[in-house]
């Protein structure tokens, strides 16, 4: 069973970080500069990190991923 990556966000209304699996996110969302992350579980987080970092850090995360399970197959050297 493959791990999924985690991302460690800043929530607005708690304060401090909370590290999320990216399996379990459904949607991001933007209101009025808030950024709204929405989870399995009808789990919802406001967090101060903007929708395009969110994004970005799941790219490369799974970019990264994909690349090390390449290398590992052997299809390629590194």
């Amino acid at each position: 069973m493959q791990s999924m990556p985690l991302i460690k966000l800043h929530r607005i209304n708690k304060g401090g970080e909370i590290v999320i699996s990216s399996e379990h996110l459904l949607f991001i969302e933007v209101e009025s500069k808030a950024t709204t992350v929405h989870m399995t579980g009808n789990l919802l987080f406001s967090v101060e990190e903007p929708v395009d970092s969110i994004a970005e850090r799941i790219e490369e995360i799974e970019t990264n991923r994909i690349k090390r399970a390449i290398q590992q197959s052997g299809l390629v050297s590194t």
